[in-house]
């Protein structure tokens, strides 16, 4: 399988399409195990602070683009508002083994996660558990040591240095939420004893905590820069009002939400369980709100509330009220119907 390839100058993310996604976490637990087999003392070289450490950083990225497999490549499926959003951040989808696929984005995130960690630090507290970079070790079983953090640092350009940020925070997001719609429908079966609830539970609970930091991860640079950063996401590069709503893993994850209650999966789960996932899902949706916050949208509108705001003639609502507002309706979606 390619797991990264060249595009543009930057480090294009092959992900599989969201519907062809596994039903469970194993499958790509799996792959990832193998994946990382005669490869372990490099990912932990190239994930350390070690003077070796780009050196293993470069290899381990250009054999993840070698591996050979069949995935076809996938330039243009619809919706058209989703290959614009992932053309801007750099994403490029497959077929074949979907489970390869992700496993295979799994490791590449952290490559290009840890590489732009050590150019140019980061602004964010500490992260004990490592939620950001700790999702192989979640997945495998394992405990890879990975180098902390330095405070945030402008050797090179600032304007750079945000703009990468947000470009690698943001796919690191997307592995996340495939890995939430996977675990979202392991959630989803009649015959699961307690104790296989609880752990589905669990790891659905943890994801939600590691993709909540990767959101404030891909907004982890001073907000002065983020006009710099706002102003690229505008025509011609993509489409007017332009939003993480086009995000195609986003759509199939709140797909799975509505089919979780809708289809009864929601009230086959014990009463403590839903109440977790719907409190790891608010965990989610609180880190959305704070990237809003932190960069003017508690009065600020994002793009597309202020272009629809523009179109009626009306006054936008801000990021944040539009954030909560989302929140609100997508935790609809995860509210057992007999207290909905």
């Amino acid at each position: 399988m390619t797991y990264v390839a060249g595009l543009d100058g930057l480090t294009a993310l092959v992900l599989p399409l969201p519907a062809e996604l596994p039903g469970t976490l194993g499958p790509v637990a799996d792959r990832l195990t193998d994946l990382m087999e005669g490869r372990r003392a490099l990912y932990d070289t190239a994930m350390s602070a070690d003077p070796d450490a780009p050196a293993a950083r470069a290899e381990l990225l250009a054999r993840l683009a070698g591996d050979a497999g069949d995935a076809v490549r996938v330039d243009a499926e619809p919706p058209a508002g989703s290959c614009v959003h992932d053309a801007f951040f750099a994403v490029r989808r497959g077929l074949g083994d979907s489970a390869a696929l992700l496993a295979g984005a799994i490791l590449a995130s952290d490559v290009l996660a840890q590489e732009d960690l050590a150019s140019s630090g980061s602004t964010l507290e500490p992260d004990p558990d490592n939620l950001l970079l700790g999702v192989t070790g979640f997945l495998t079983g394992t405990l890879p040591q990975v180098a902390k953090s330095a405070p945030w640092q402008a050797d090179h350009d600032p304007v750079d240095a945000a703009n990468q940020r947000w470009l690698v925070g943001h796919q690191r997001f997307f592995v996340m939420l495939q890995l939430l719609t996977v675990a979202l429908r392991g959630l989803d079966r009649e015959e699961a004893t307690a104790e296989q609830e609880r752990e589905a539970v669990r790891s659905f609970a943890w994801l939600c905590r590691s993709a909540a930091v990767s959101m404030r991860y891909a907004a982890d640079f001073p907000p002065e820069w983020y006009p710099r950063v706002r102003e690229t996401m505008a025509p011609p590069a993509v489409n007017a009002g332009f939003s993480g709503l086009q995000t195609r893993d986003h759509l199939e994850l709140v797909a799975w939400m509505r089919r979780l209650k809708r289809g009864g999966g929601l009230a086959r789960l014990a009463p403590a369980s839903s109440t977790a996932v719907h409190a790891a899902v608010q965990h989610l949706y609180e880190a959305h709100v704070w990237v809003c916050d932190r960069f003017g949208g508690a009065v600020e509108p994002s793009l597309l509330m202020a272009q629809a705001a523009d179109a009626a003639g009306e006054r936008a609502e801000s990021g944040v009220a539009a954030a909560q507002r989302l929140a609100r309706q997508r935790l609809g979606l995860l509210t057992p119907p007999s207290t909905a």
